[in-house]
């Protein structure tokens, strides 16, 4: 009887420990019944764009739901915020810009930009561009630069301490001119006052500005980073204009709670790897302007810590605060 005993409860045990191993199996692997993506700018500006179109290749590579949910405003705070604040179980992602890198420069955030977040992956790379308002009598950077110097200018970014924001301060500093700037909470509503006039430039993402460009409607000037975009062939960039502080291109890409369990973090970019490898994709995020790009954990780590040192020195010689 004893023996019996035993030998039931060592069954016991051994499927209980197999249970165990099958739950913990369970709690490692990425399934979510719905992929949440926090997007810290308000609708229908470039990063809701890029996010939407996102969602959609998730939905249909995991066969789960995938929704976008905007949280603009409090300088990127709003989403970032709000992602801490959920389980770190890769059901809730956040897809930023390369305004993240400016993060670490702020004082007094909630959280830490570099230790609270773990970058997952690159989605998509294109350009930043410089658009002026049709009532602006300038048809190039040189041109503008000239209308500039006679003041009077206001420049739109989407947010404080965006990268739009710095690169209108770079200019300032490079061309010898003062535009004032006027932050927004994201490009859309910043390209609608482009559109009324109340501002003359504006620092924008490449598939917000692409549709009002094809359209007539704004003027492209030219573009932030060092070499042409396929997307704007014939738009003239600010690296080879000369102006080195503006030739790092923008990118868009995905990030989750540092809690995430680094297995999870690998099965994330893997599903974007495979996305961004998809012709469709490519199709899709050609069409806005962009281009796909996936790289792993560690590569976009270390492309993040290269951007903030090259940000630290740029405020540092402009003496832009950031509060």
């Amino acid at each position: 009887m004893r023996m019996r005993f035993g030998r039931l409860l060592v069954l016991a045990s051994f499927a209980a420990a197999n249970c165990f191993a099958t739950i913990a199996s369970a709690d490692d692997s990425w399934s979510c019944s719905t992929v949440r993506i926090l997007v810290p700018y308000a609708a229908g500006g470039g990063t809701d764009v890029v996010a939407r179109v996102v969602a959609a290749k998730l939905s249909e590579d995991l066969h789960e739901a995938a929704i976008v949910d905007n949280r603009p405003g409090g300088k990127l705070t709003i989403a970032y915020q709000a992602l801490l604040r959920e389980r770190p179980d890769g059901c809730t992602l956040l897809l930023s810009n390369s305004s993240h890198t400016i993060q670490p420069l702020y004082k007094n955030l909630p959280y830490d930009p570099l230790k609270d977040f773990q970058p997952v992956s690159m989605v998509a790379t294109g350009p930043t561009l410089l658009a002026i308002a049709l009532s602006v009598p300038a048809n190039d950077l040189k041109q503008f630069i000239d209308f500039a110097k006679k003041g009077g200018v206001a420049y739109g970014s989407y947010g404080v301490g965006t990268t739009g924001h710095l690169n209108g301060e770079s200019l300032n500093a490079d061309a010898n001119i003062t535009m004032t700037h006027v932050p927004y909470k994201g490009s859309a509503p910043a390209l609608n006052d482009l559109l009324g006039g109340h501002i003359q430039a504006l620092f924008v993402d490449g598939p917000s500005a692409r549709p009002l460009i094809k359209a007539g409607k704004i003027r492209p000037i030219a573009a932030v980073g060092q070499s042409r975009f396929k997307a704007f062939p014939d738009l003239p960039t600010f690296g080879e204009l000369g102006y080195r502080d503006l030739s790092s291109p923008g990118w868009w890409g995905i990030f989750v709670s540092a809690k995430t369990p680094p297995k999870l973090v690998n099965q994330i970019a893997d599903v974007l790897k495979r996305i961004a490898g998809q012709p469709d994709t490519a199709k899709k995020f050609e069409d806005i302007g962009i281009e796909p790009y996936a790289n792993s954990p560690d590569a976009f780590s270390a492309e993040i810590h290269t951007e903030v040192l090259r940000w630290q020195t740029i405020v540092a010689k402009r003496h832009t605060a950031l509060e």
